[in-house]
């Protein structure tokens, strides 16, 4: 192209790019050192032969020694429905064994997890979404949020109550940062915990919220007159931020190692911070909703 000349870039900008250079190099190396498929068909003696499927390593045991994958057989009805059984009741063991001890100890679970304990609980995250997941059924399911009628009840009236339910599904992640804040405000540095473990904690804290909320609305599943989802809602209000408190109360006890006898006041504070973020949070975010369904 006339006037284009060609530029080397600067030595500093070469530098900066260097490990991500080699790391995509690496994902190259690594994905051609896997052998291809070859155009076989598929045959008994393919799967019998004592070689791992995956990464090519010899396999003399249920499990491949350099990759874990378990030595792999030809798919049959049977073997799927197995194989997906399995994947499905391994997460269920390790979630209910998970949100069980979540009920008793909070901060230990996430006091665990942190220091290394990772295989026996469930991933926090993992956990959460699939909490939000149920907690998201069962409210379609129970119309916990539908408005009844009213008269004078019209078309825009109805377009602005969707666009509310649309956005209020994300506000059950809104306690996390008052869990989170109300941690790092209070105990700080406490213990070495960073940042990212006092998230642990504040995911944790919120996975065991969301377990009792699911378990608070399940009679709603059973009655669902609108006489009794109002009433719900109503008595609601009064229990449900006091077992809220608790949970996070326990938590932050457990995780912190806290004494009562002379911790007592900078867990009141935490607790303080806590409630204070999550009243703004909720209030803020209801606000946005205002706006944005008002557009």
């Amino acid at each position: 192209m006339p006037g284009w000349r060609y530029c080397r870039p600067h030595p500093a900008i070469v530098q900066e790019f260097l490990p991500i250079f080699r790391w995509t190099d690496r994902i190259v190396r690594d994905a051609g050192a896997v052998p291809p498929i070859p155009p076989v068909p598929v045959d008994p003696s393919w799967f019998a032969a004592p070689v791992c499927r995956n990464c090519g390593a010899v396999v003399e045991t249920p499990h491949c020694p350099q990759c874990g994958q378990k030595k792999a057989k030809r798919f049959v009805w049977r073997d799927l429905g197995k194989e997906t059984w399995e994947r499905l009741r391994f997460f269920e063991i390790r979630s209910a064994r998970t949100i069980g001890r979540l009920i008793l100890a909070p901060g230990a679970v996430a006091r665990e997890y942190v220091m290394g304990r990772r295989s026996a609980h469930m991933h926090p995250l993992t956990l959460l979404i699939a909490l939000v997941a149920i907690l998201v059924l069962v409210l379609a399911a129970n119309r916990y949020f539908e408005h009844y009628a009213f008269p004078g009840r019209d078309s825009e009236v109805d377009r602005m109550a969707e666009r509310v339910m649309a956005y209020a599904n994300w506000s059950f992640s809104i306690g996390i940062f008052a869990i989170f804040f109300g941690s790092w405000i209070g105990f700080g540095r406490r213990l070495g915990y960073n940042a990212i473990e006092h998230a642990v904690l504040a995911v944790y804290c919120q996975i065991l919220i969301l377990a009792f909320i699911i378990v608070n609305l399940l009679p709603t599943l059973v009655w669902r007159s609108p006489e009794f989802v109002l009433w719900h809602k109503a008595a609601s209000q009064y229990y449900v931020p006091l077992v809220k408190l608790l949970i996070v109360a326990a938590a932050y006890r457990q995780f912190f190692l806290l004494d009562l006898r002379t911790d007592w006041l900078r867990l009141l504070s935490a607790c303080l911070i806590y409630l204070a973020l999550g009243w703004a949070l909720l209030r803020l975010y209801a606000m946005a909703i205002l706006w944005l369904v008002s557009l």
